[in-house]
C-alpha cells in the first residue's frame, strides 16, 4: 500500500513538472518572438506575442527566479512597445507625477518610464525656454530616482548626465536649442557670403619678379666647366 502511494505521488509530480516545463518553454517562445517581431518592427505582432506570453504563464510564474523574472521581462517589453510606438501617455497620464510612476517596477521598466517622461515633458514645452528648463530639470530627477530605486543602470546614468549638461548649456542661452527632430528641407541656418568672403583684415602678399638670374644659370642648361690642364 505504502509502494503504491509513493508511486501516485511521484506521478503526480512527474506530471506538475511537466506542466510547468511545458509552461516555462511557451514563455520563453513567445517572448523569443515577440523580440523577433521588435527587431523588424511589426510592433502590432509583438503585442500579440507579448499577451501570449502572459497568457501562458500560468503554473509558471511559481517557479523560482524564472516566476518574477518572467513577468517583469513581460512588463518592460509592454512598456518598451509603448516608447517605440510614441505613446507616452499611456506611460506617463498627463498630470501624474513621473517620478511616482517611476518608481514602480523592476530597473529596465523604470528606464523605460524615465525615457517616455522625458519624451513626453521636452515635445510639451520645446516652444517655451522656462517651461523647457523645468522639464529638463523633471527628466534629470526622473533619471535620477532609476540610478537610486533600483540596480546600476548605465543609460539612466549616462542620460542623467546629459540631461544636466544640457540644461546647464541652455541656461547660458538666450534663445532655446533647435528641435531634435528636423523638419523636411531643414539645412541649418544660412550664412552670409559677403561676410564669408570679405578681405576686411587680411593681407594679401604678391612675391615681385626678379631680373637676377640665380647662381646655376638659366632654367634647363647646366653650367659650364673649367677644364683642367
Amino acid at each position: 500500500m505504502k509502494g503504491i502511494i509513493l508511486l501516485t505521488l511521484a506521478a503526480i509530480l512527474l506530471v506538475a513538472a511537466g506542466l510547468v516545463g511545458r509552461a516555462v518553454s511557451a514563455v520563453q517562445g513567445h517572448l523569443a518572438d515577440a523580440q523577433q517581431h521588435v527587431a523588424t518592427l511589426e510592433y502590432a505582432e509583438a503585442e500579440t506575442s507579448l499577451a501570449a506570453a502572459e497568457e501562458a504563464m500560468g503554473y509558471a510564474r511559481w517557479v523560482p527566479r524564472f516566476g518574477d523574472a518572467a513577468e517583469g521581462d513581460i512588463r518592460a517589453r509592454k512598456a518598451s512597445l509603448l516608447y517605440w510606438t510614441r505613446k507616452y501617455d499611456v506611460l506617463v497620464p498627463d498630470g501624474a507625477d513621473p517620478v511616482a510612476a517611476i518608481e514602480e517596477g523592476d530597473a529596465d521598466l523604470q528606464l523605460i518610464v524615465a525615457n517616455a517622461a522625458h519624451r513626453q515633458g521636452v515635445s510639451t514645452a520645446s516652444a517655451d525656454r522656462a517651461a523647457l528648463l523645468q522639464s529638463l530639470e523633471e527628466s534629470a530627477s526622473s533619471y535620477l530616482t532609476v540610478l537610486k530605486n533600483g540596480e546600476f543602470q548605465e543609460d539612466a546614468a549616462f542620460n542623467y548626465e546629459y540631461i544636466i549638461r544640457l540644461k546647464e548649456e541652455l541656461a547660458r542661452r538666450r534663445t532655446p536649442p533647435p528641435s531634435e527632430e528636423k523638419q523636411d528641407g531643414d539645412m541649418g541656418q544660412s550664412g552670409s557670403p559677403s561676410e564669408a568672403t570679405s578681405q576686411q583684415g587680411f593681407e594679401i602678399y604678391i612675391p615681385l619678379e626678379s631680373t637676377e638670374k640665380p647662381a646655376g644659370g638659366d632654367a634647363g642648361k647646366a653650367p659650364s666647366k673649367d677644364r683642367k690642364g
